[in-house]
């Protein structure tokens, strides 16, 4: 019997040893540097796109092979708060050879925030906090579809693991916005808290986490019931969240602000809302992703100009990469 147990520890080990190997590849949205940092974590290789616009958010289809970037043209503005005629942009760029491609632009209009792929590749939903709507850009055909009424100040969005169903957070309502799409004209809104910023579904598509940047606080909802079910609190200025895969803990960035940055990533549990642990990072914590493979979860230090990697075995910090200049969103293939 200790034979056999010893045999499946080994077996453990060298399962996770080759796991861990694996390299991820990590796209940050760099807004200050009118850039996209790619980098392997496991050589450390960066390579750095120019792009037209200065990128809030990033995000990388499910194959793998395009990644798309949302914000204002670069001459016109260097900060994700500036409004302006010019019209926003979604930037498309293909990821699947050695060197990425050249950008292609979509003109959105107003002022995109966040971007989502839905898992075929065929449409990306974005939000505009100018004409509060998501906008629906056809992937293959690169032009918009169509636009979706929400509420006040769209910001974060984020697609049910089955697809059907897209949350949005609405900054400038204290809501978020639960549209089907399947029937997208029919939305439900949810009143969570002050100033929620981004969300995040758990595996199962039946609990939604929401952070509140005005509270300092997460809402935790039960997406079946429509209903809020308790709030968490967290670090200062929580910006983005990301659930873990196996559905138990919610991990929350806390940017603080620019005069009182916090360096922090809260790791909460959803089922009764205590906080775990506190993983210290780099400066104005932001954008949070989790690797595929679900062992690492990476987040970009806007303040530091860096990204950080954190264990998420042990919950702790380990590598950090340096990117450009004002890194935000960050997706991982």
């Amino acid at each position: 019997m200790f034979a056999r147990r010893t045999q499946i520890a080994l077996a453990l080990v060298t399962s996770l040893g080759a796991a861990s190997a694996r390299a991820d590849t990590i796209f940050v949205a760099n807004e200050n540097g009118q850039s996209l940092s790619i980098i392997d974590s496991q050589t450390s290789k960066t390579t750095t796109a120019a792009i037209p616009i200065s990128p809030h958010n990033v995000d990388v289809t499910a194959d793998g092979r395009l990644i798309l970037a949302t914000g204002m043209p670069a001459a016109q503005s260097g900060s994700h708060a500036a409004h302006g005629s010019a019209g926003g942009q979604l930037v498309l760029m293909d990821v699947s050879g050695d060197a990425p491609g050249a950008p292609q632009v979509v003109a959105v209009g107003g002022h995109p925030a966040h971007v989502v792929p839905d898992a075929q590749g065929h449409f990306a939903y974005l939000t505009d906090a100018e004409t509060n709507s998501v906008v629906v850009v056809d992937i293959p055909e690169r032009r918009v579809a169509g636009r979706i009424p929400v509420q006040n100040y769209p910001h974060g969005l984020r697609l049910s693991p089955d697809g059907n169903l897209l949350a949005v957070a609405n900054m400038k309502s204290d809501t978020v916005s639960l549209v089907d799409t399947r029937n997208p004209e029919k939305a439900m809104h949810i009143s969570v808290g002050k100033r929620p910023v981004q969300v995040a579904f758990d595996r199962s598509g039946r609990i939604l986490v929401v952070s509140l940047n005005g509270e300092d606080k997460v809402a935790i909802i039960d997406v079946d019931a429509r209903k809020l079910l308790r709030k968490a609190s967290v670090g200062n200025g929580p910006v983005q969240v990301y659930v873990t895969p196996d559905g138990k803990t919610a991990l929350v960035a806390n940017q603080g602000s620019a005069a009182k940055p916090d360096n922090r990533v809260s790791v909460v549990a959803l089922d009764d809302g205590k906080l775990i642990r506190n993983v210290t990072v780099g400066k104005g914590a932001h954008g949070i992703v989790i690797a595929r493979d679900g062992r690492t979860a990476y987040v970009t230090n806007t303040y530091a100009n860096t990204i950080s990697a954190i264990d998420l075995g042990s919950l702790s910090a380990g590598k950090s990469y340096p990117v450009g200049k004002g890194p935000n969103g960050i997706a991982a293939r």
